[in-house]
């Protein structure tokens, strides 16, 4: 029996999948989506709990110039509610509302640090001048997500002269490039303030990203019926345009030469293109390099392999889910729909690694690793997000859920695996976290949690094979970097050795997140799509 064929199918259904699916769909192309994992979405959307919807990814969505203009050239229409930030260090704490909350940010910093005014006015005056670079970036709708032909009135007085200023302002954007923390050591001898500001962004972040956050914080916004709203959206749209998604089903080989796919069930399905919209790492390993009949193909490929099995996923993240008994208003003052809380001024620097390293590697005895990871999290920044604050429909009445999340490392969690503590540890990491917040926001919060649901990097692992557990692609740490990172070389990002085969997502661009998701999406709907009309004018 013959398998099968379609003239694009899909690996993974993030929302650089899905993007792609959409738009493919649209365009009359016979798609199939091949989902891993039960859940569409990759770590995009949201699970049910008792009647809690609980956000599994990104907390909110940052638009910048992409989101809107996608979802209007989709014909799709999801609600989103506002969602400002909250940032507290210990006991100081303000919103970003607008511009102006950047005077309120300082002054936050100057009462934590009063000795280091100075340092703090030269950071700000950085800081003003990449929100000034990064207003010139989102100016405009991004023009991939608009009606083409342009007309030349858009052409002349909106395209061409932002494209004028956009890159003046990248080149002035681009000496700012050093990781933030090294930047910050310049300016301030204060390592705590450094961590302060620092340990909010993946390690090594270049300034230049992590600063721009100042103007993305104004940017963030909430899909009312959470972020799964996004993904049903995607998912009924898809199959209306007649595409097909697979779930459960794990794609184990890519005969690239037959243009088939091989999954784990035993079933072969067969493309004119193939868009992997999944984990770098993982499409070499289920690429069948060997049987390719190029030679020279063959080295490249196996080349490639080889490099990016030797680069380090971005940083993972350990997440408590709390489920309490109390109202939702309970926690809007000290902490709104979505916060960064740092309980403690000492900084990340203050718990050194080395305090668990033996001889190069992670120790063994279980007290010390364990009054490690307690120390750890006492000095490190948590994302809250209460989801039911934004949209009262998320929680049963009179309850309320609470997304804690921190930045862990990956291969310590492995370690800990491997030494038999995992679930003691997914236990520590909940009472410390509860701890935290109950002496430091919300005193006996701990009496109303009614359960706690954990999630680690070994858990993102499971569900996406995503490096390492990342949840935003490749490390910065990373030299040389393994993907593209200059937003005018963006498209040539989805191209791979292999002409018929596209990627997508996190790993094919950095820095990584849903915007860059859908941008690369549709960057590579756009190229398979038209490759298949180049077959197809050919075949007739």
């Amino acid at each position: 029996m013959q398998p099968k064929t379609y003239d694009v199918i899909i690996v993974g259904s993030g929302m650089a999948g899905l993007t792609s699916a959409a738009y493919l769909s649209k365009d009359n192309h016979k798609v199939l989506i091949i989902e891993k994992d039960e859940a569409f979405g990759g770590l995009l959307g949201a699970f049910n709990v008792k009647g809690h919807w609980v956000d599994k990814g990104a907390r909110g969505i940052i638009d910048s110039g992409i989101i809107t203009p996608m979802l209007k050239q989709l014909d799709m229409d999801i609600p989103f509610a506002k969602n400002p930030i909250k940032m507290t260090f210990k006991d100081a704490s303000m919103d970003f509302l607008s511009v102006s909350s950047l005077n309120d940010y300082e002054n936050v910093l100057k009462q934590s640090f009063p000795n280091e005014h100075k340092a703090i006015d030269a950071i700000m005056k950085d800081i003003k001048a990449i929100m000034t670079h990064m207003d010139v970036l989102y100016g405009i709708e991004n023009p991939l997500f608009l009606p083409k032909p342009y007309d030349m009135e858009y052409l002349s007085k909106t395209l061409l002269p932002w494209m004028f200023k956009f890159m003046v302002h990248m080149r002035k954007a681009m000496r700012y490039m050093e990781p933030v923390d090294e930047y910050l050591q310049k300016i301030t001898n204060d390592q705590a303030m450094v961590d302060m500001i620092s340990q909010h962004f993946f390690a090594k972040t270049p300034t230049f990203f992590a600063l721009s956050y100042f103007t993305l914080y104004l940017q963030y916004q909430y899909p009312m019926g959470s972020t799964q709203k996004i993904i049903e959206t995607f998912v009924n749209y898809i199959q209306q345009k007649d595409g097909e998604l697979l779930n459960r089903c794990e794609v184990i080989s890519i005969d690239s030469d037959a243009k088939q796919v091989k999954t784990k069930d035993g079933n072969v399905y067969s493309f004119k293109q193939l868009l992997w919209a999944a984990d770098t790492n993982r499409f070499y390993y289920c690429l069948n390099i060997e049987g390719i009949k190029q030679k020279r193909l063959q080295i490249e490929l196996n080349a490639k392999k080889n490099f990016f099995a030797s680069m380090k996923g971005a940083d993972s993240i350990i997440t408590i889910d709390m489920f309490t008994n109390l109202e939702p208003q309970y926690f809007s003052t000290k902490n709104g729909p979505h916060a960064f809380y740092t309980p403690k001024l000492e900084g990340i620097s203050s718990v050194p690694v080395d305090t668990i390293m033996e001889n190069g590697s992670f120790t063994r005895d279980k007290q010390t690793l364990f009054e490690y990871i307690k120390a750890n999290l006492s000095v490190n920044t948590l994302e809250i997000s209460i989801p039911s604050l934004r949209d009262s429909s998320l929680s049963p009445k009179g309850k309320s859920a609470l997304i804690v999340s921190t930045l862990f490392d990956y291969a310590l969690c492995e370690h800990l695996v491997e030494c038999g503590y995992y679930d003691e540890f997914k236990k520590l990491a909940s009472q410390e976290m509860i701890c935290i917040l109950d002496e430091g926001l919300w005193h006996g919060l701990s009496e109303h949690i009614e359960m706690t649901i954990v999630s680690t990097p070994k858990t993102i692992y499971d569900r996406t094979y995503a490096t390492q557990g990342s949840v935003t692609g490749w490390s910065f740490e990373n030299h040389p970097f393994p993907v593209e990172y200059k937003f005018l070389s963006v498209s040539k990002a989805v191209h791979t050795p292999i002409k018929f085969i596209k990627q997508a997502g996190q790993f094919t661009f950095n820095p990584a997140g849903v915007p860059v998701a859908v941008l690369t999406g549709k960057l590579a709907a756009d190229a398979v799509h038209k490759d298949l009309l180049k077959e197809n004018k050919h075949d007739k």
